[in-house]
């Protein structure tokens, strides 16, 4: 069937249905030779920094916003409402610029400037600054949402949402699709390291890794790493039963949801997980090592599932993992477009005695 591409990534087919390209692009999975030799395995990464709106966030919010659209009556633009100031926002900004849909984000008033520059600037969304913290700026959309009477609306959180997970699973199908391409057993997969904060990257990990590996002794172990002050999901499965943080004290602010969402917490204590709580100086760290290695910006959160590789004589995860030359593991370069040049090397300053 022969589809005409209207420019917007929104498509008209010839029996007047409508078809949506994806809003994330299949990225890179690169070899890193600094981590392989550290580790005497192969170690690749997978560079989620490269996705449209800077981060992974565009794989499960872009497919939540795209199945908004997909599932609305023909010719209708629903309107995307979220309350998140960076990832996740910039992702759910993108993915409605790109369908033509309008976008309101609203956000509390300690967002960083440029983030409400790119966000209205870059994404054309409408801005609201309301509150100081995060959840008054979300009860405020919530309520906007439940008022909103100019057509359908779809409120779009950051992390907890079953499309959200879904999307961030399909990651897995490709990075089991370019092993096999790039000749190694999927079998021999050891591990995935991933960055944890509310838990929506890491359930969506869980629910591929399932798809493609469902004999539960042959399933890769996932490193689940979150920095010491934001470590909700390390905390949770200490209590056993979700917790709420008091604060959030990490600078890796990305990962500073004070609870975990619970379809998280649940898939760890069933799912081979190995939490790991790291510095952010060695998140910190772990950034300006990618950055020498691979020419990659990335955000400390990031940095946090690097770390235990960068630091490997602190985590010692080749004996854990029982890692051989045969093994392969991959580290979810989740990107992130809250960092500054500035606040990097604000960074390099206050941890210099520890980097």
């Amino acid at each position: 069937m022969t589809i005409f591409s209207t420019g917007d990534g929104v498509s008209d087919n010839r029996d007047g249905r409508v078809a949506l390209s994806k809003t994330y692009i299949r990225t890179p999975l690169v070899y890193s030779q600094s981590l392989s030799k550290a580790t005497g395995s192969t170690v690749l990464v997978k560079l989620e920094v490269l996705q449209p709106s800077g981060s992974f966030k565009s794989r499960g919010i872009g497919h939540l916003v795209r199945q908004t659209l997909l599932n609305s009556p023909p010719g209708t633009k629903p309107h995307i409402f979220t309350s998140s100031g960076g990832n996740a926002g910039c992702a759910a900004a993108q993915a409605a610029q790109k369908y033509g849909c309008p976008c309101t984000v609203v956000v509390p008033s300690n967002i960083a400037p440029h983030m409400v520059i790119r966000l209205r600037d870059a994404y054309g969304a409408n801005v609201i600054i309301h509150g100081s913290m995060w959840r008054d700026a979300d009860t405020k959309v919530r309520q906007m949402v439940a008022e909103h009477r100019d057509g359908p609306a779809r409120y779009c959180p950051p992390f907890d949402d079953p499309l959200i997970w879904e999307g961030n699973s399909f990651m897995i199908d490709e990075v089991v699709e370019q092993l096999q391409e790039a000749g190694y057993d999927k079998s021999k997969l050891k591990a995935i390291s991933c960055s944890v904060g509310g838990g929506g990257l890491y359930a969506g990990v869980v629910a591929g890794l399932k798809r493609h590996y469902p004999s539960p002794g042959e399933q890769p172990v996932i490193i689940a790493v979150e920095t010491y002050g934001a470590e909700s999901l390390n905390a949770s499965l200490k209590a056993g039963e979700l917790v709420t943080l008091p604060a959030i004290s990490s600078i890796a602010s990305s990962l500073g949801a004070d609870r975990v969402a619970s379809e998280a917490f649940n898939a760890a204590k069933a799912y081979p997980t190995s939490p790991v709580v790291v510095t952010d100086a060695q998140a910190v760290g772990s950034c300006l090592k990618i950055l020498d290695e691979h020419r990659l910006f990335v955000e400390p959160a990031c940095g946090a599932a690097l770390a235990p590789w960068y630091y490997s004589d602190k985590y010692d995860l080749s004996s854990q993992l029982k890692l051989d030359e045969d093994s392969v593991s991959v580290i979810v370069v989740c990107g992130g477009s809250t960092l500054t040049i500035e606040s990097m090397l604000h960074y390099k300053h206050m941890f210099q005695d520890e980097l």
